[in-house]
């Protein structure tokens, strides 16, 4: 089923690659990978350091990843990264593989943070017809509403339960900006096959959200 979505079914995605720039890209992922050993050890100055490194372009990943109707329902990049930031801080339990090990971790994170402050929003405002929360990774030229959040990770629970590894990928690219090479490292194949079931997925996803519209 999956195949023939993909021949069949237009990409309804803006043309994001995951081949281009990830977070940190201004920093070697050595760099990210020896400060996270350091927080591992305990070193209160390294977590410090990894916001520094990584709260920027966190930021940049979270301001193009979300899209709203009206200025006023937009939340702010700035406050999604920091809640990650805060909730990471009382986390004591993790501890640091890698560099990608930390944009798999923040990208479950932001995708969360973006379902709860969605469902809040749909509760207060229900019945307002003020519009709901969307996403720019989505292109809705095959639509004839912005795509909602919650209908997104409705499929992709669903995407879940049918393809677990697509459905990772979907969630890596998307809420955490990792590239195909990044994305190969965490799940444990490689970049071809990523680049494979991105598209997979991507077309799974796009039929169903046609087929709700």
């Amino acid at each position: 089923m999956l195949s023939i979505l993909l021949r069949t079914v237009k990409p309804m995605f803006r043309e994001v690659s995951p081949e281009k720039s990830a977070p940190g890209a201004h920093t070697e992922p050595s760099d990210i990978t020896r400060v996270l050993q350091r927080w591992n050890a305990g070193d209160e100055g390294a977590r410090a350091q990894l916001i520094d490194y990584m709260y920027p372009e966190l930021k940049k990943i979270a301001q193009a990843r979300m899209r709203s109707e009206r200025e006023d329902h937009t939340l702010q990049a700035t406050a999604l990264v920091s809640e990650f930031f805060l909730q990471l801080a009382k986390r004591e339990d993790l501890v640091w593989q890698n560099r990608g090990h930390f944009l798999a971790t923040a990208a479950q994170a932001m995708k969360r943070l973006l379902i709860d402050h969605a469902r809040a929003r749909n509760a207060a405002k229900r019945g307002s017809g003020e519009p709901a929360l969307t996403l720019d990774f989505l292109s809705t030229d095959l639509l004839r509403q912005p795509v909602d959040m919650l209908d997104f990770n409705r499929y992709l629970d669903r995407l879940w339960e049918e393809e677990p590894r697509m459905a990772q990928i979907v969630e890596l690219h998307c809420f955490g900006g990792l590239t195909y090479v990044e994305i190969a490292e965490v799940i444990g194949v490689d970049a071809k096959t990523i680049r494979r079931d991105w598209q997979l997925a991507r077309a799974w996803l796009v039929g169903h959200l046609k087929r709700a519209d």
